[in-house]
């Protein structure tokens, strides 16, 4: 019995020895004008994570998200407050030189909650293409372009979409 759980020790142990836990996150500001409005959309994120390397293609990692629409569609004082949280997956595809090329596959589930109404169950379904452009050995810059989803908010609307309008995001990962 010691050597099963001495054995098992060790697998664990060289397991861990070339993984790599990162965190980082990504902070986002975004202003709509629409037309026939005096008001403008303003969105604010902040999407902090963490993440663990499994190897040179695969990691996988959890993020969790706030954001608040001041606003929304243009209507005064419609304001939306979501909160989710997000595990995915990370598959490296290429590299050039500090560059790398990867697609995140995930589910997100959350919260959205209307100002002065009851809060929704949002359920996404997402894959995003991105980059990630090494600085140091322990800092790295990333940036997602578009994503193919799928999202539902309870009682309220389904979309599936493919796009890149608005869906461009920056965020910065530290090494530990």
């Amino acid at each position: 019995m010691k050597k099963i759980i001495l054995s098992a020790l060790v697998a664990v142990c060289a397991m861990t020895v070339n993984a790599q836990v990162w965190v980082g996150g990504s902070l986002g500001f975004d202003v709509k004008d629409y037309e026939g409005s005096d008001e403008s959309q303003s969105t604010i994120s902040l999407k902090p994570e963490v993440g663990y390397t499994l190897n040179d293609n695969w990691d996988v990692a959890v993020a969790l998200g706030f954001t608040s629409i001041s606003n929304a569609g243009g209507v005064k004082d419609k304001n939306l407050t979501e909160f989710t949280i997000n595990p995915y997956a990370r598959y490296t595809f290429a590299k050039a030189g500090i560059a790398s090329f990867f697609v995140d596959g995930g589910i997100s589930y959350g919260s959205v909650k209307p100002k002065g109404g009851d809060a929704q169950s949002t359920f996404t379904i997402l894959v995003r293409p991105g980059v990630k452009v090494a600085l140091s050995e322990k800092i790295g810059l990333v940036s997602h372009l578009g994503s193919l989803g799928y999202k539902t908010v309870e009682d309220s609307y389904n979309e599936f979409g493919l796009g890149v309008d608005n869906m461009v995001d920056f965020g910065i990962y530290f090494g530990l």
